[in-house]
């Protein structure tokens, strides 16, 4: 299996952060590095998607599995999330080489716009919440 970690950050407005890859909005993850914790990857990974800084983790969000097909094997990942927050108000950089295309903070009406076109797996991320 492989494992990875992510975050929903908030900035001061309650806007959520997104990433747009693959013509699907997304929440910022990526895979757990040798060494890392699951919370260091967590940060690491939303701040080179993004571009943002500054971030705390507030607490543990749902762990999503998802499986998919990789050199004729089944791969199960792993994902952990964070809810975090952040005050950075400089520019948003997507990691193109990533294929990330946009970042952009979402409000509440704009969230649950982006949750009509994301994955399964980022919806259980807003059931629980305020934001939706």
């Amino acid at each position: 299996s492989i494992e990875a970690g992510g975050g929903k950050v908030l900035n001061e407005l309650g806007e959520v952060l997104f990433i747009y890859r693959n013509d699907k909005w997304d929440l910022p993850k990526g895979k757990i590095e040798k060494g890392e914790s699951i919370e260091e990857a967590a940060v690491r990974e939303v701040e080179e998607e993004t571009g943002i800084e500054n971030l705390s983790i507030e607490k543990s969000l749902e762990t999503t599995y998802h499986i998919y097909k990789h050199k004729k094997k089944y791969v199960l990942k792993i994902s952990y999330w964070f809810q975090m927050t952040s005050d950075f108000k400089g520019e948003l950089l997507p990691q193109l080489e990533e294929g990330i295309t946009k970042v952009k903070w979402l409000s509440d009406v704009d969230t649950k716009e982006a949750l009509k076109n994301t994955y399964e797996n980022i919806k259980l991320l807003f059931l629980q919440s305020k934001t939706l």
